[in-house]
């Protein structure tokens, strides 16, 4: 295959920053098109970028290698997953945006290995850089053979997808069994159960505006991992990556009769473990948007890329992909669908009296 290949785009709301992604990979990726229905927004992206604008996927040239579908799937009432058809039929790779009902995947492998293309679901979160150091943590911890006893998670219904993949993936695949879901409650409902049979509790922030849906959420992912030997906290996808050792003070310190002057050995060590680089969290919102978003989408575009040298990647990834999405239907089947609130708006304060309020008085100088 001759590079770097030839990309378009499907959409120019969250394709825009899949546009941004191919443009910034001049080495792998040439961007040949943005495919859209002809609105204002979607002239200026194709102008912006130098590139042709097509309205429609049977415009678009039968030599292009990739498409990246940034349209709603029919899981969400569009028609991505149609379109995404449309390329592979046509032996174009396709990088189809989440969420995608489990019985649609299942077509779009199967048109792919027809047509000798790949396709794979887009999934920046988890190519976000505190989502895989909490997996290479937790894949650590795994092969020195320490035991995972207990798992604390959230997530919202917008970013619920991925958060079920990353959960497949922190358990190597398993089945769910929800035991109890609660009544929704200011926004949420709770959940308790198991995954491959480690005690499993979820909060989830289960509304959303229907004229503003990709907004609004209190959270993205959270996860407190309990271990044998501490536990593994994620307060957000953005960080901070906290490691908390479990508390083990034995009390013969204490024998003789005051405060020790020396201390066992395990009690030397840093009491909490902060694994994100401290650097990060001073990263401005726009970071997250203009960076590590679009650093996240480039690392899908080499995944593709991989699968498309290596059928063998591409198959493995295939089960996972429809592992994750059979796991994302089961769970969404028990937990109901979104309720729809058109009151939520921004409610954004400016943080400086937020970090002054938590300056200690002995804090100050």
């Amino acid at each position: 295959m001759n590079m770097p290949l030839k990309t378009v785009i499907c959409g120019t709301g969250f394709g825009t920053f899949y546009a941004e992604a191919v443009f910034r990979d001049k080495k792998n990726f040439k961007l040949a098109g943005i495919v859209a229905r002809g609105s204002e927004r979607s002239k200026k992206c194709a102008e912006h970028y130098g590139v042709p604008l097509y309205e429609s996927a049977s415009q678009v040239p039968s030599d292009i290698d990739i498409a990246c579908v940034a349209i709603r799937t029919g899981a969400l009432g569009g028609n991505g997953t149609e379109i995404s058809l449309e390329f592979l039929k046509k032996g174009i790779s396709v990088i189809l945006e989440q969420p995608v009902h489990h019985k649609e995947i299942a077509e779009c492998f199967k048109f792919a290995r027809h047509n000798n293309c790949c396709f794979m679901t887009g999934d920046l979160y988890l190519n976000m850089p505190e989502i895989r150091r909490m997996l290479s943590v937790t894949d650590y911890l795994r092969n020195k053979g320490v035991k995972m006893e207990y798992i604390r998670a959230g997530s919202s219904v917008q970013a619920f997808y991925p958060f079920v993949d990353i959960l497949n993936r922190l358990v190597r695949g398993g089945n769910v069994n929800l035991e109890y879901v609660s009544p929704q409650r200011g926004g949420f409902k709770e959940a308790i159960g198991d995954i491959s049979g480690i005690p499993f509790s979820f909060e989830f922030n289960n509304d959303m505006n229907p004229h503003d849906p990709d907004n609004h959420m209190h959270i993205l992912h959270t996860f407190t991992l309990y271990y044998e030997s501490g536990r593994l906290e994620l307060s957000d996808t953005r960080g901070p990556l906290i490691w908390y050792p479990r508390l083990n003070m034995p009390w013969s310190i204490l024998s003789e009769g005051g405060v020790p002057d020396e201390y066992p050995e395990h009690m030397k060590e840093r009491f909490i473990g902060l694994l994100t680089p401290e650097n990060n969290l001073t990263e401005p919102y726009s970071a997250f948007a203009g960076n590590i978003a679009i650093d996240s989408i480039g690392r899908d575009l080499l995944h593709m890329l991989e699968m498309i040298n290596d059928n063998k990647k591409f198959l493995i990834n295939a089960q996972k992909e429809q592992n994750s999405a059979k796991l994302w239907n089961d769970m969404t089947t028990k937990l109901g669908y979104a309720v729809m609130n058109e009151k939520l708006e921004p409610a954004a304060i400016k943080p400086d009296g937020i970090y002054e309020a938590g300056i200690l008085p002995e804090e100050r100088i």
